[in-house]
């Protein structure tokens, strides 16, 4: 979602979309019949904003048109937001455009439904969030109106003005947490751990169900089976550092002021190409409002294995005459026995530094590698590497003159946090020779 100050991500960001009472605010809508047509703006009826700062609370809008005979597209609605000033900070989705100067959002959807077949639903949700001295009991509102093109009589539809009321008021609300679990380690591969979860409602209303969500490291193995929980393994075609979900929604009410662990404990398993891990915990009221700031609702600790990674470089040896294009390929291995992730940081777990011998030149390297002087060049991993993965940059050279045994460096420069786990550092250094003599 965007804000004035950027982007926002949130995990169940259109979540309430479902449960939205929607209600039809074209002015002045007639049936549709053979030759006619409406635009229309699908709102939900009523918000009411709880005047804690920090609260949140979602409103979604939709676009729709009566006759299916027509087909609707480009269309475009536009959002008055001039009287949440003061008292909500406004977010977008992406299809939405925020214009903080103007107090306006301008949202765009290519194609329209029509409500007797192909509409399915709202297609924007915005956010409000409860600022610092919000009015109680102010009646507020977001104004609304929408056009798009139509292959029907006239080539565009348009509605009149329409108004959501948005209340802000002192409303009871749970409000759920977590306690932050102490980091654990080192530990064995192969331990089973507890994983200990207290949720606790800090709010002044019950908490009918929650939903609970558990991200795990790809080092960290959680069960597939736990009761009201699905679990999404990890993925390691990706860029992202990969992890699993166990999403879990349980119907015990949190009433205010208690605290409830899960019906049945929850372990993991350290896994045998385990070392540096993480555990992600989110929580959320299943209904109702979100929480009075959901921002808080998620906690996080690590877990340390007792293993170790043994990050290598490979050389390369070519030849070729004087004028020759040859293909030199380096190559860098993790022998394991531990996969090795800056899941913080995000940062390369290493980098290769490549020095050409003398009498050659780059005449190209692969797209993360740069020069970084005369005949170096410098090369970034990815921010994870499993056990045995084969990483190879192929660097094509013009001999501009044969000597032999003309020898470069390949180097390998891991992050601080790695090199203690290392256990042969000696295979960081290896040789790049061209014209090698037997």
């Amino acid at each position: 979602m965007r804000t004035a100050t950027g982007r926002r991500r949130r995990l169940g960001a259109y979540a309430l979309v479902a449960a939205a009472a929607l209600s039809a605010s074209v002015l002045g809508a007639t049936p549709a019949s053979a030759a006619s047509d409406r635009l229309w703006v699908q709102s939900t009826g009523e918000v009411t904003l709880s005047v804690t700062p920090g609260s949140y609370q979602e409103v979604s809008f939709g676009l729709s048109h009566d006759n299916g005979d027509y087909h609707v597209v480009n269309g475009v609605l536009t959002l008055d937001l001039s009287e949440l000033a003061g008292a909500a900070e406004v977010s977008v989705p992406d299809n939405c455009s925020l214009y903080e100067s103007v107090a306006s959002a301008v949202c765009d959807i290519w194609e329209v439904g029509d409500t007797g077949g192909t509409y399915d639903g709202p297609q924007f949700t915005l956010g409000l969030r409860t600022m610092e001295g919000a009015p109680a009991g102010a009646e507020l509102s977001i104004g609304h109106h929408a056009q798009a093109e139509t292959d029907g009589p006239g080539g565009v539809l348009r509605t009149g003005w329409g108004r959501t009321p948005v209340k802000v008021e002192s409303v009871p609300a749970p409000d759920l947490s977590l306690a932050e679990p102490a980091p654990v380690g080192p530990v064995a591969p192969g331990t089973s751990l507890p994983v200990p979860l207290t949720v606790t409602n800090t709010g002044d209303a019950a908490a009918e169900g929650f939903r609970l969500q558990v991200w795990h490291s790809y080092g960290l193995e959680l069960p597939s089976g736990y009761p009201g929980c699905t679990w999404t393994p990890p993925v390691l075609d990706t860029k992202y550092v990969p992890g699993g979900l166990l999403d879990c929604t349980f119907d015990t009410v949190v009433e205010p002021g208690a605290s409830v662990t899960l019906p049945e404990p929850l372990r993991l398993t350290v896994a045998a190409h385990a070392l540096f891990e993480r555990l992600d915990f989110g929580v959320q009221p299943l209904k109702g409002t979100q929480g009075q700031d959901p921002d808080y609702n998620f906690t996080s600790t690590s877990i340390t294995a007792q293993n170790t990674a043994d990050f290598a470089v490979e050389g390369a040896k070519v030849t070729g005459a004087a004028g020759e294009r040859v293909t030199a390929t380096i190559g860098f291995r993790n022998r394991g026995p531990a996969w090795f992730a800056n899941i913080g940081s995000g940062e390369a777990v290493a980098t290769v530094t490549v020095a050409v011998p003398a009498g050659t030149t780059v005449v190209s390297a692969p797209e993360n590698c740069w020069p970084v002087g005369s005949g170096t060049y410098r090369c970034e991993l990815r921010s994870w590497v499993t056990p045995e993965d084969q990483i190879q940059f192929p660097f094509e050279l013009r001999i501009d003159q044969v000597i032999p045994n003309a020898t470069g460096a390949v180097t390998l420069h891991a992050t601080p946090r790695q090199l203690p786990y290392d256990p042969q550092p000696d295979n960081s250094h290896a040789e790049l020779v061209v014209n090698a003599s037997e």
